[in-house]
């Protein structure tokens, strides 16, 4: 086969180790894939993994790599073919019975959880950079308060006046029902996951669609994106306007907590509690020092978002969480009660980012990278 030629253009943004998944409807693209398949690029014949994927209805495919050292302004041009880099395995999955441990090129970063007897799928523990522990699980020798807190999560406080945030004895429950997809890559693996919200009783609720992206990165900065759909499939559904929640949420290990020593960083340049709870960013990061390695771990909300931008539930003691319907609690406010509610049928789409880095905010390039999620580098194919 003709080997094809792909352009990128960086845009207004430097590009270091930024994943790229292009939508394509190209018949050679698609007739790659599930196969092994290789970018050679034109400026340096470096050559590095990529990989090809049909969409679910079979009619276009998605090509992607990780981009690597491409300055603002410039492109550079690549050639695809089939073969494979050596010492390059990818984000490989071992599933056992409730549950899939998570490695990037036999390097292990994470484990997602969604055995039924617990209250919600989560992953822990998730790793940064020297495998330092970022987030905090269920059981913690330093801190077991807010057990509820499950290191990388989707919950919410106040469903159709449910509690689907807390453990309490009368809680509901996120109980997974099956994977749409489940397979790694040599760029990018994919958990795909269905999942209906209960009462403590069992009574559906609602139902969700968490579909989650691991690329193929350095540990100095991994990322997990989050497509999340809300759907009303047992009737109407309300949202509270309730603190106690966390569209996605996140728990830092103790040792980041900013009450001990780490801190929290909005968009805005908001430092701690003080300047971050309940105030609306584009984004949000905590950091620390672990184990004697600085690392961090931020939150992106997609501009595509409804409510964008989002209100923050952050804490000094670790938690980390965006909340669209809670502003009238954040601000004290009663007439800016902000519940929802989502009508019988319809859905509530939802795009985020988990990045996990070395160092600080700034360290880190946090503000930079923010923009490798909403203003990608543009692909063309020829």
């Amino acid at each position: 086969m003709t080997a094809l030629k792909i352009t990128v253009k960086a845009g207004e943004h430097n590009r270091d180790n930024c994943p790229v998944i292009a939508n394509v409807d190209n018949a050679k693209i698609k007739a790659l894939a599930d196969k092994s398949v290789i970018l050679t690029a034109g400026d340096s014949g470096a050559v590095i993994p990529a990989q090809c994927d049909l969409s679910s209805d079979g009619k276009s495919a998605t090509l992607g790599w990780i981009l690597d050292g491409l300055a603002a302004h410039q492109e550079r041009t690549y050639t695809l073919s089939e073969g494979s880099v050596e010492g390059k395995s990818g984000v490989g999955f071992n599933a056992h019975e409730d549950s899939i441990d998570v490695a990037i090129d036999g390097r292990a970063f994470t484990t997602f959880r969604y055995g039924k007897d617990q209250f919600r799928p989560y992953f822990f523990p998730v790793l940064g950079a020297e495998g330092r522990l970022v987030t905090r699980g269920e059981v913690s020798k330093i801190s077991k308060d807010h057990v509820h807190h499950r290191s990388l999560y989707v919950a919410y406080g106040e469903v159709n006046d449910v509690d689907l945030w807390g453990e309490g004895r009368n809680s509901g429950r996120v109980v997974h029902q099956c994977f749409t997809e489940q397979s790694g890559g040599a760029v990018v693996g994919r958990i795909y996951t269905q999942n209906d919200w209960v009462s403590k009783s069992g009574e559906k609720l609602m139902s969700d669609r968490q579909n989650f992206q691991i690329y193929s990165l350095p540990d100095t900065g991994s990322v997990i994106d989050l497509d999340l759909t809300f759907i009303a499939s047992a009737g109407d559904v309300h949202f509270g306007d309730t603190k106690e929640g966390g569209i996605i949420s996140i728990r830092v290990n103790p040792s980041l907590n900013a009450s001990d020593g780490g801190k929290i960083e909005n968009a805005f340049g908001g430092i701690s509690e003080s300047e971050t709870w309940g105030k609306r960013a584009n984004w949000c990061d905590y950091s620390g020092i672990v184990e004697g390695t600085q690392v961090g771990i931020a939150v992106y909300d997609h501009i595509t978002n409804p409510r964008y931008p989002t209100y923050w539930h952050v804490r000094n003691y670790g938690l980390m969480t965006t909340n669209i319907f809670g502003a009238g609690t954040f601000e004290g406010n009663p007439s800016k009660d902000a519940s929802y509610i989502l009508k019988n049928g319809d859905e509530m789409n939802f795009r985020f980012r988990i990045y996990i880095h070395a160092g600080d905010a700034s360290i880190g390039k946090v503000a930079q990278k923010y923009h490798d999620f909403i203003n990608p580098p543009v692909v063309t194919v020829s």
